[in-house]
């Protein structure tokens, strides 16, 4: 089964997989959808799910092992209950408290740029501030911080 394994990540990246580090010497590639593939620099495979997932990839079909949840969640609950207790209620940007009603999820690296739904990727902010920098990049979104807060002494 012997494909371009280059073309085949992108294709499995572009449809929410992520490409693991190989374990040994003998795996060529390891990915996770919604189970770990693997194949190896001999050309075999793992399992089935990565067969099946090399046969979509080389017919153009659709693919059915595609991770479980990919994408924005609808309220992200949960994970701001944690962030607060992680970091508390500052807005990573501007430094202010935040009220309950105005906080938002704030992805650090854009899930449309490969950032993952993981709280180590998350703060939270007011809804102003995390429309402001949009799909920045992180080391942008950290810049603007750093002078918000900078503003934030002076003006004090």
């Amino acid at each position: 089964m012997r494909i371009d394994i280059n073309k085949f990540a992108e294709w499995l990246t572009a449809r929410g997989a992520e490409i693991l580090p190989a374990t040994n010497e003998y795996e060529a590639l390891r990915f996770k959808g919604r189970e770990v593939g693997v194949i190896y620099t001999s050309g075999k495979t793992g399992n089935q799910y990565t067969t099946h997932t090399i046969e979509c990839f080389k017919k153009n079909k659709k693919w059915w092992g595609k991770p479980k949840q990919v994408g924005r969640k609808s309220n992200y609950q949960k994970e701001k209950k944690a962030l607060i207790e992680r970091d508390g209620r500052a807005c990573f940007y501007c430094g202010k408290l935040m009220y309950i009603k105005d906080i938002s999820l704030e992805h650090l690296i854009p899930l449309s740029m490969g950032g993952k739904n993981v709280l180590s990727n998350m703060v939270l902010a007011h809804e102003d501030c995390n429309q402001e920098v949009g799909n920045m990049p992180i080391y942008k979104k950290v810049d603007l911080a750093i002078k918000k807060r900078v503003e934030k002494i002076i003006n004090n």
